[in-house]
């Protein structure tokens, strides 16, 4: 049976869901662990984009950019692309964010600090690593925190492993609703935050405009593209690390004086690319 709902992890419906404020308010305050007197409540948007490009295969960067009532920055993105270099992406995207504050006339005291939220469908950290891992800089003896500039929040949602029946807060609600968005038919009857209720409305298929949906499609087949070419790379090198394995076993064996037939059945080599290296006394190379 097909889903009811489509992916909210997607970059077109993601920032759909966010595009409402007190959603995204409640969101944060959620995730963030924001205690009595200090949670948001109120956001400003600050317009950076329009729907992910999808120009030659290329997607933009997609994140959502605002600020609270003390001007502090969140940035929240979705990170759905494996990318070697993310965690320093992310750490030179903070850095850039807050010092592109400075501004002529302003002073370093005017500086905010600025918050990086990344989801991810993907295992970044080692088990010991909770689903949502919270990275300050502290002074390595005391622990104590002396530097507000930067902080990242990261939630990891293949980590996620509570029921239904489990859910006990509003962090836990928001969480079932990413991770497990794809198992039911409708909203469990334990999320009772109207918040979260509504992202479930705004990621049925029916509730979305043509337009929002070929978005949702394109996007879609992009991540599809992107993954499709990483797994055959992967596959590629694997290939290729096996046979260079093989060919290496080859010359040891006929350097011992086994006959290329026997080495040719046990590695699958052809007598050419057993005795090769050999003749032209080269090292083996990669194909």
């Amino acid at each position: 049976m097909s889903s009811r709902y489509v992916d909210p992890t997607n970059d077109v419906i993601f920032k759909k869901i966010f595009s409402d404020n007190d959603r995204l308010i409640d969101f944060l305050n959620a995730v963030l662990r924001l205690e009595t007197g200090k949670k948001i409540k109120k956001i400003d948007f600050i317009p950076q984009e329009e729907l992910p490009n999808f120009k030659s295969g290329r997607r933009s960067i997609f994140d959502i950019k605002c600020t609270d009532e003390e001007k502090k920055t969140y940035i929240v993105e979705m990170q759905n692309k494996p990318e070697a270099s993310f965690l320093n992406r992310v750490q030179c995207y903070a850095a850039h964010t807050f010092v592109s504050q400075v501004k002529k006339g302003k002073t370093h005291d005017d500086l905010m600090p600025v918050i990086i939220l990344s989801l991810t469908g993907r295992t970044l950290f080692e088990r010991d690593v909770d689903c949502i891992s919270y990275h300050l800089n502290v002074e390595s003896k005391t622990q104590k925190r002396y530097l507000f500039s930067l902080s990242y929040v990261f939630i990891e949602l293949p980590k996620f492993k509570k029921k239904a029946e489990d859910l006990k807060s509003i962090e836990d609600e928001w969480l079932y609703f990413f991770a497990e968005w794809n198992k039911t038919q409708a909203p469990p009857s334990t999320i009772k935050d109207p918040f979260v209720l509504e992202a479930y409305n705004a990621i049925e298929k029916f509730n979305l405009s043509q337009a929002e949906y070929d978005a949702y499609l394109r996007s879609r087949l992009a991540q599809e593209a992107d993954d499709l070419m990483i797994n055959k790379t992967i596959a590629e090198g694997i290939e290729k690390g096996e046979k260079l394995n093989a060919q290496k076993t080859a010359l040891k064996l006929f350097k011992m004086g086994i006959d290329a037939d026997i080495i040719s059945k046990a590695t699958y080599l052809t007598h050419v690319e057993i005795k090769a290296p050999i003749k032209e006394h080269k090292p083996l190379k990669k194909e």
